[in-house]
């Protein structure tokens, strides 16, 4: 195989691999957009908030298929913005409302 070839190869492997990637990430994007829990809803069709049980107004359903209102939205964001990139026991002990020893 000519050098030339071999540098293609490795361009076009290079190339496939950011594809996936960006694929991959578009995918979890695209994920993050679907709500992963069930929706408490009564026979009405209005929709409660799955931690304060508030009634979530009927135009945010729509725009965002919510299943929490917009104040327990934004504290569960800025919750997990804060925890994002722990594990371990710190994670553990923050999921449960302690300070994990600091």
């Amino acid at each position: 195989m000519l050098q030339g070839e071999r540098l293609a190869d490795e361009a076009d492997v290079g190339a496939k691999n950011t594809e996936e990637h960006l694929m991959d990430a578009l995918a979890r994007q695209r994920d993050a957009l679907v709500p992963h829990e069930e929706p408490d809803e009564d026979a009405q069709g209005n929709r409660y908030c799955l931690d304060c049980a508030d009634i979530i107004p009927p135009e945010r359903i729509q725009a965002v298929q919510a299943v929490r209102c917009v104040r327990c939205a934004a504290k569960r964001e800025r919750f997990n913005k804060l925890t994002q990139g722990r594990g371990g026991a710190g994670r553990v002990m923050n999921d449960e409302g302690n300070d994990g020893g600091k």
